[in-house]
């Protein structure tokens, strides 16, 4: 099998395999595979390709990270940041300092309080933590 085909796929599948893994890993693999198969195919040697691999790998982390670093820093519509300042209700019981369950836009959360929230109270999004959310109990 020529290696320029070895290269294809194995972008095609990092590619392909991106959207199904949590966060940004390996798209920047994908590429720099599609860039050494493209000079694979034009005849460079093996070195050659490897080198290619490596630096567009490296230059599309930079590029891509510096993107969704300037995305983060707007919160409306980016992931779970979208969520923060909204109101969600409590849909299992959150003891003082402690996690429960709420409901935000139809999805599920996990949701730390500092104060006992009951079910069916109306809680407001704080903060988002990794996987979860901190809220606070909505003043009436």
């Amino acid at each position: 099998m020529q290696l320029y085909i070895i290269w294809f796929i194995a972008a095609l599948i990092l590619i392909i395999l991106e959207p199904i893994l949590p966060g940004l890993v390996i798209i920047w693999f994908g590429f720099g595979a599609l860039f050494a198969g493209l000079f694979a195919l034009l005849g460079a040697n093996f070195y050659v390709q490897l080198l290619v691999f490596a630096i567009v790998s490296l230059l599309s982390l930079a590029f891509i990270r510096k993107t969704v670093e300037k995305e983060d820093k707007n919160p409306k519509g980016v992931g779970a940041l979208r969520l923060v300042g909204k109101e969600a209700r409590v849909i299992k019981h959150i003891p003082a300092g402690d996690y429960g369950i709420v409901k935000i836009d139809g999805e599920e959360w996990r949701a730390f309080c500092e104060t006992e929230c009951k079910e069916g109270e109306l809680v407001k999004v704080f903060k988002v933590e990794g996987t979860h959310l901190i809220v606070e109990k909505k003043e009436n």
